[in-house]
């Protein structure tokens, strides 16, 4: 998920976002301006799927991936859909789709209870401003690396017959890289 200017979410709780449109949105329970959602639920006008070429999942260019970087095909999705300049990428707050009871309980509440409740607004605010302020040198260096290895790539010589270094996604490039084992994913930093 990236926020209005394509930051990453802050946090994994409320209020999620750095940006201050889509933060001013969560807020007041508004549809909520993104570059790239996906987060367990999307909707799109089908139209740029039919085009041709049509519109399609895809991957970065595996030598950009030798890099270290990695960037999701359900974020790259929203790159690359002509109508997400035009129409926009909005999340619903009003949708929240859980993975345990647990979850579902705390922001489903049943029996006319609402969420998030003001102790998750105050707390979440106050978490927000921590993170915001004391991990900012974090955020710098992280995005630094994307950079710097994505502009690395773009410089380096072609192979023959290797398409040009153009990635559209920058955006989406995070610093780490998924590795395929015998029982799964892993996330390798």
């Amino acid at each position: 998920m990236r926020d209005i200017q394509g930051n990453a979410a802050l946090s994994q709780t409320y209020p999620y976002f750095l940006a201050h449109d889509s933060l001013d949105a969560v807020y007041s329970n508004s549809p909520i301006p993104v570059q790239s959602c996906w987060n367990s639920l999307t909707i799109f006008d089908a139209k740029p799927f039919y085009n041709n070429p049509p519109l399609s999942f895809r991957a970065i260019p595996d030598t950009l991936a030798a890099k270290h970087i990695e960037a999701s095909e359900c974020c790259l999705i929203h790159v690359d859909n002509e109508l997400s300049a035009s129409k926009g990428v909005w999340l619903n707050p009003n949708v929240r789709v859980t993975y345990n009871n647990v979850s579902d309980a705390i922001v489903n509440p049943k029996g006319g209870g609402t969420w998030p409740t003001r102790g998750v607004k105050l707390k979440g605010v106050w978490t927000y401003r921590w993170i915001h302020w004391s991990q900012w040198l974090l955020r710098w260096l992280r995005d630094r690396r994307v950079s710097t290895r994505f502009q690395q790539w773009k410089n380096e010589p072609r192979q023959e017959g290797e398409d040009e270094h153009v990635e559209p996604g920058t955006l989406c490039l995070v610093d780490e890289m998924q590795v395929l084992l015998s029982n799964g994913w892993k996330h390798v930093r």
